[in-house]
This record gives C-alpha cells, structure tokens and sequence, in this order.
C-alpha cells in the first residue's frame, strides 16, 4: 500500500500552476533582497549625536551624522518649531522626547519616518534662526548646526526685516543700559585718567600720528570660517567660506591701491584658523584696524543685505560686574582670582571699553559708505558677543556683507562687481574714519587698577611685581616716604600692555 502510494505520487504529472508559483517566489525573494540591502544603505547614514550649548546670545544645537546624504531645514507657527528631515537617515539619538532647561528651545523630538528621521525643535517662541555644516574630521562625523537667536517680535514674516531691526535695536538699548550699570561698577577697580601719552604699543599707539608716507594704516581683513568650517550655505550648494575669501581679496585689491592704506588677510586659501589664530596673525602685522567678513543667512528667504556688527558692552564688563558683586564691591586685588586667565581676562575686560568706542566710529564711517554703494539690511551699527571681536585688541568690525540665503544676495556675493562696490565703499570709509578720529587715541587711555596694602608689604615690592620703578609708584600715589606705607592704604597702580601679555 505504501508503495502504490509513493509510485502515485511519483509518477503524478505537476500542475500548470506550480510554474507560476515558483517564479512568483523567485520575484518576492529578489524583492526582498532589494529591499533589505535599500535598508542596509539607509542605515549607513545615521543621526549619532545631538549637543545643546547654551549662550547669553544664542542656543546652539549641534546634530551629528554619518553618512549625510541630504537634509531640509523648515518651521512652522502655532507653536514655534524647526523642522529638520534628514534623508535616508536612521537615528542612534536614544530617546524620542527630550525635554531642556533653556531660555530658547523647549524640547526635541525625534522621529524616524520609512524615508527620514524628523527631528522637531520646539521653541518657547518664535526665534531668529541660522544653520550651517561642518565637515566630517578624524574622530567626528559631519555636523549640522542651528543657532537660535533672538525673538520673532510678530508672527507677520512679511515684515520680517522690520522685525530683526526692532530686535536688533531692543537688543542694543538693553546693552547700553548694562553697560551704564556695569560701567559705574567698573570705575571701582579702574580709572583712565593718565593725562601722559601712553607708551608707544600696540593697544596705545595713536592711529596715523606720523605723515602718511611714513606710517600706512593697516587692516586686517578676516575672511570668515574655511576648511571644514564652510560657514553658511546656499540652497544651491555654495559655501560661505569660498565666496567670503573671493571677496576678501579684491577688496585687498582696493585698499592695497588707496594712499596711507595696506591690507592683510589672515587666511589666503580654504583653511581652517582658529580665532586666536586670526588675531595672531592680524597682531603680528601690526595690524591698525580689524574687519572680518562673513555671509548671513535666514529661514526667511526675503531677507537681504548688510550689516556692521561691534562687540557689545556687556560683553566687555559682565565678568567685571560679576566679580565686582561676588567681592561686594572690593578692589580688584581683594578678589580671589583662581587663575592667571581670570586676571587677564578682567583686565583686558576694562580696556574693552575705549576700544569699543573707536570700533563704533570705524563701523559708522564704514557704514556711510557701504549704505551709498550696496543695499544694506541694517543702516545702524549692531552690537553682539562674537568671540572674534572680544579676542581682539584693536578698533574692529564684523560685516555681514549679504545673505547667502536671498537669490539676489547670492548673485552678488558670486559677483566681482558686488566685491568691487563693497571695496570701494570700505576704502572710502575707513578714509573718512581717519579724517575724523586718525589723529586721537585708538582706544585706550592708562588703565589703573587699586592694591590694598596688606601686612608684610614693602613699596619696592609692590612696584616690582607691577614692572614699576618705586619712584614712580611713589609718583602716582603721591607718596613722599616710603616709611608711611600702612596696612589697608589703597595704591593706584598703572596696568601697562607688557603685564597684559604676561598674564
């Protein structure tokens, strides 16, 4: 019985339909196939990392991806969000919902979609934004990183260039008024009252004090970002970096030509510098004057032109004022300062504010100009904390010259005629600066700051740890014998540029 049975099966004829079946499968397996090694693909671009920093002037939240294929940046209103999609791209984040204590962003989310993963910024309003890359480096896949700045004062993306300006204004007016603060606060440890020229330095030299055939004026010019820094970029792909070092070399070309006036760059190729870099280099080739040049950008692609930013107030006296405050109103040399860096930067800190002066009148000559040649964002000076400015020791100027992010603005900032205008305009400019101020201090007057004499001091002492000859401690302090020095005696001590440096 088993027999007839296996024969009767065996010797059945197959069924028309098997044929089909079979190719059937063999289509589904190589679909499968398809899509298994399609997702394999997708994997290899993944969102790794996600950082917050957390600033006076911004939020930046810095994205991690391997493998970035391609990614799209948008908000939405009611509530305030940015919407980042990345193509293709899976998420390692490790959480969904994360919720952070910051003045700007109320919390991201994540969500990972058959094609993309979503990622949502919700914002405790609606804010001014910018978001650029940075290249992938050993140890590092590439970044995208959003900036949250200040608020969106009305929700009508129309006036959207009225807006920035009134924030821009209500941000300068809330400086001014810390700075009076701060600046009250400040004349406790410092005082600029030396009716003596300072000595010939570079923070004190007196800008155009010899014939002009025997003294040029020199500007650095700063070319920002470079390397695997590309700064902002255009919808088309354009980078910041490139069209910024294009422009920085023909306006070189402008001022190289003007009589009294050379220029320097401080990066000449696509290049990463650090900031104390470009400083550096600008320091080292005596550099009278500062411009670094950069592109903005903006969600909002109507928005254009250009802009001249100094370093604002606060940003120069609020480590004064906090230390002030933690001292209850002491000296500086009563303060505990923990490190050299802290007493360096609390010195330099009080002679920010003359250098912040000059740099305003050099942004409102420049800005004259620039408003007679090329179309102009805002027509009035902005202040903001940019490290660049805070690192350097001279009158300097941050130009966003135009967005990268406006079609027009793009053009121009790929044309030669746009470089031309804005070198003109620059060399124009810093002409009239020093028609109008060439002849005064850059910034500085002598600073001073206050010694309480403490039990076991001696005068000579004293003047040899400030470089200071006891006679001219004496001098200063109008000090007739050194015998009368008492514990508790507050001394005026001048702060020269060589104890700057050293510290």
């Amino acid at each position: 019985m088993q027999n007839n049975l296996f024969l009767h099966a065996g010797s059945a004829r197959p069924h028309k339909s098997n044929g089909r079946f079979k190719r059937w499968l063999v289509m589904v397996m190589a679909l499968l196939g398809l899509l298994s090694l399609s997702s394999q693909v997708m994997a290899d671009t993944t969102l790794t990392k996600v950082r917050i920093g957390q600033g006076e002037s911004h939020t930046r939240v810095v994205f991690e991806i391997k493998q970035n294929q391609r990614f799209k940046v948008w908000t939405l209103d009611n509530p305030a969000r940015i919407v980042l999609d990345f193509y293709g791209a899976d998420s390692h984040l490790g959480f969904q919902r994360q919720a952070y204590e910051d003045k700007r962003l109320k919390r991201i989310r994540v969500k990972h979609q058959t094609n993309r993963t979503r990622v949502v910024l919700d914002l405790k309003e609606a804010l001014f934004y910018k978001y650029f890359t940075l290249a992938a480096r050993k140890g590092m896949d590439e970044r995208v990183v959003v900036d949250l700045k200040y608020p969106v004062l009305a929700m009508n993306r129309q006036d959207a260039p009225k807006q920035l300006a009134a924030a821009e204004r209500k941000k300068s007016d809330h400086a001014q008024s810390n700075a009076k603060a701060a600046e009250h606060s400040a004349s406790k440890l410092a005082q600029a009252v030396s009716k003596q020229p300072a000595p010939r330095h570079q923070a004190t030299r007196t800008l155009l004090d010899q014939a002009p055939s025997s003294h040029e004026l020199v500007v650095a010019l700063d070319p920002g970002h470079g390397g695997f820094d590309t700064g902002a970029i255009a919808q088309n792909g354009v980078y910041e970096k490139h069209v910024i070092l294009s422009m920085a070399k023909r306006i070189k070309k402008h001022i190289d030509a003007a009589p009294g006036m050379r220029a320097v760059l401080t990066r000449t190729d696509d290049r990463f510098l650090p900031l104390k870099e470009r400083v550096r280099l600008a320091q080292k080739q005596d550099a009278d004057i500062f411009i670094s040049l950069h592109a903005d950008a903006f969600g909002d692609e109507r928005v254009r032109g250009g802009s001249a930013y100094i370093l604002a107030s606060r940003g120069a006296s609020a480590r004064v004022s906090s230390l002030l405050k933690r001292s209850g109103g002491d000296t500086l040399q009563d303060v505990r300062l923990k490190t050299r860096a802290d007493r360096a930067y609390v010195m330099t800190g009080l002679s920010r504010a003359a250098n912040i002066r000059a740099s305003r009148k050099l942004a409102n000559a420049l800005l004259s100009q620039l408003g007679a040649k090329v179309h102009m964002h805002k027509r009035r000076v902005q202040t903001a904390d940019f490290a660049v400015l805070k690192s350097i020791d001279m009158p300097s100027v941050l130009l966003e010259t135009a967005f990268i992010s406006n079609a027009n603005d793009l053009k121009n900032l790929q044309s030669p005629w746009f470089h031309n205008q804005v070198g003109e305009a620059l060399v124009k400019g810093l002409t009239r600066f020093v028609s109008q101020h060439g002849h005064q201090p850059r910034w500085g007057e002598q600073l001073y700051v206050q010694y309480r004499v403490r039990p076991g001091d001696t005068l000579s002492e004293i003047a040899a740890n400030y470089q200071l000859s006891t006679r001219q401690l004496k001098k200063i302090n109008h000090i007739k014998k050194a015998d009368r020095l008492f514990v508790g005696k507050r001394l005026k001590i001048p702060v020269s540029d060589t104890i700057l440096a050293s510290l």
